[in-house]
């Protein structure tokens, strides 16, 4: 059974219907292990080896956030830059990482509709050209990088209905890693 960490980057989760949503449809999942950065650090103050001694513990982690100008939120980042030093996270020799090998799931929402990710829509880009960097810093940790869950159209009119959907495929999909 492999355990898994949900990193969650939003800043208020109470007022996320959709990040809510989805935290909601898997943290009773046994396996889980739901990490709230904005209510572990609310001053961001990151204990670093805490998150480490976290992150080592688990061989699934999913980074769930909402998309805020292409990137991940403020906390998240600081998160990122914190956590992820050289020699942990990251050789320069390409030796074996702490992260090696573990799977990586990036869970995103979006405000808009899905074909705002296109090159004819309002970005020019798909989703995941916009968050290249965050793919490529995966990659240079030596995760095993798992395809990523997109759920689009959170601020204008995603139906209850395609909500509950998304959500029984999210914990679907977390509870195939319990396997």
């Amino acid at each position: 059974m492999s355990n898994v960490l949900l990193v969650v980057g939003h800043p208020d989760l109470s007022q996320s219907k959709a990040n809510a949503a989805l935290v909601d449809a898997v943290r009773e999942l046994a396996h889980v292990t739901v990490h709230d950065l904005y209510s572990a650090y609310p001053d961001f103050q990151i204990d670093v080896a805490a998150e480490q001694t976290l992150l080592a513990e688990h061989d699934v982690i999913v980074f769930q956030h909402p998309v805020f100008w292409y990137n991940t939120t403020p906390l998240f980042k600081q998160w990122q830059d914190k956590v992820f030093t050289l020699g942990w996270a990251f050789t320069m020799d390409g030796s074996a990482s702490q992260l090696a090998g573990k799977k990586a799931v990036v869970a995103i929402t979006t405000g808009v509709p899905a074909d705002h990710y296109t090159p004819e829509g309002a970005n020019q880009a798909a989703i995941e050209t916009l968050l290249s960097s965050w793919l490529a810093t995966l990659r240079l940790f030596q995760f095993d990088i798992q395809p990523m869950v997109k759920l689009y159209d959170t601020a204008f009119g995603l139906s209850d209905e395609d909500l509950a959907t998304a959500a029984k495929q999210y914990n679907e999909l977390l509870a195939s890693f319990a396997a």
